[in-house]
């Protein structure tokens, strides 16, 4: 796929955080789930339970200088062992996984998502980025992936393993585009390895959501 072909087709891309969020992420950027626990270096105990197995519930982790942070569950990863491709290891995938920052190409998958049960009742910080700005920065730690790489709530979703993140120009759009037809989505996630530490400089619009609608602007870059 063509870098403009993907500005053109996605030239906004989100991602939703916890709720009260931005200030830190706009201090010390949008960070993985492993650059986190860099940042905050938690004891040897907390970061295996962190990055060493499927977090069946959110994990909360503090640090003098940078404040909390609240690690997502990983409960749309049950049926995990039985969605890897043969000869991927399930801590492989989530090494894959915890190393990435993950944006939605679709306003419609992001409204699903906070319209969901798990967050529908939850306030949430929705970020708009500027596509064309965050590949002119990070074009060498971007890539591509048709599916919601975190969810396996069923044992019947789409195999997959850690060569489902594709570099962009070598992702096959029009393949994925043909196979699910016009109008689907032919790519679902937007990855960026590691952080996205200069986030502040690429974010067009901050919003908080409550009740799966924006109740407030936290950030307007044309303001």
């Amino acid at each position: 796929m063509e870098r403009s072909e993907l500005v053109r087709l996605y030239p906004v891309l989100f991602h939703m955080a916890e709720d009260g969020t931005w200030p830190s992420i706009r201090a010390n950027g949008l960070l993985s789930t492993r650059a986190i626990v860099d940042l905050f270096d938690p004891a040897a105990t907390v970061r295996t339970s962190i990055l060493g197995s499927v977090r069946s519930k959110p994990v909360v982790i503090e640090h003098p200088q940078h404040g909390y942070a609240v690690i997502r569950d990983q409960a749309p990863l049950k049926f995990l062992d039985q969605c890897l491709t043969e000869g991927t290891a399930a801590q492989d995938y989530l090494n894959a996984l915890n190393e990435r920052v993950f944006f939605w190409l679709s306003f419609t998958r992001l409204r699903r998502l906070l319209d969901a049960k798990r967050y529908r009742n939850n306030a949430a910080t929705v970020i708009h980025v500027d596509t064309a700005r965050l590949l002119a920065c990070h074009a060498d730690t971007v890539q591509l992936a048709p599916y919601n790489t975190g969810s396996m709530h069923v044992p019947s979703a789409p195999r997959r393993g850690t060569d489902v993140f594709v570099d962009v120009d070598r992702y096959p759009h029009d393949r994925w585009q043909a196979m699910r037809g016009k109008g689907a989505d032919a790519v679902v996630e937007l990855t960026v390895r590691y952080q996205v530490k200069d986030i502040g400089d690429l974010t067009r619009r901050v919003e908080r959501w409550v009740g799966g609608s924006p109740v407030d602007v936290l950030y307007d870059a044309d303001r």
